[in-house]
């Protein structure tokens, strides 16, 4: 699968839009930090649109759609994390200062060669969450072999 190049001046400009999926298996740096037993192995899905009507200067809407197998790291096993992302960039030459304290809107600099997986890679890599947990029914790893008594234990029952 070839990557996906746009100019994202154009395509802002023009309102195009284009959407699809994107097996997880493409996305190199994310393959470092997911899950390597991949048991269930999905796609992202991802819906681009360009528009003229932030801040009158183009920009383009991306939503994101993925389930990611991640390794919590209570209990060390394999867990899904659902992400629904939704992201609004402005595109210009100089980071357009009424936006800078805002959080709902970024900055992209003008690309005739953009690559959108890569995009949708950093936001995915943003998104991850660093230390990934089960919400509930998640028990903590324990020691299995080589587990020592605490020590402290083992006083208190001498001076008993």
């Amino acid at each position: 699968m070839k990557p996906i190049i746009i100019n994202n001046i154009e395509f802002a400009k023009k309102s195009q839009e284009i959407s699809g999926e994107i097996p997880l298996a493409r996305f190199e740096r994310l393959a470092e930090i997911i899950s390597k037993t991949r048991k269930n192995v999905t796609n992202v899905r991802y819906a681009l649109v360009g528009s003229t009507k932030k801040m009158h200067l183009p920009s383009m809407g991306l939503k994101i759609e993925a389930t990611l197998p991640v390794l919590c790291q209570r209990c060390l096993e394999e867990m899904q994390i659902d992400l629904s992302l939704k992201f609004d960039y402005v595109i210009s030459a100089t980071a357009p200062s009424e936006f800078e304290e805002s959080d709902e809107i970024d900055w992209l600099e003008p690309s005739q060669e953009m690559d959108l997986n890569e995009l949708i890679e950093d936001e995915l890599l943003i998104a991850i969450p660093i230390a990934p947990v089960h919400e509930t029914n998640c028990a903590k790893a324990s020691m299995q072999s080589g587990e020592k008594p605490n020590p402290f234990a083992v006083l208190k029952e001498r001076f008993k």
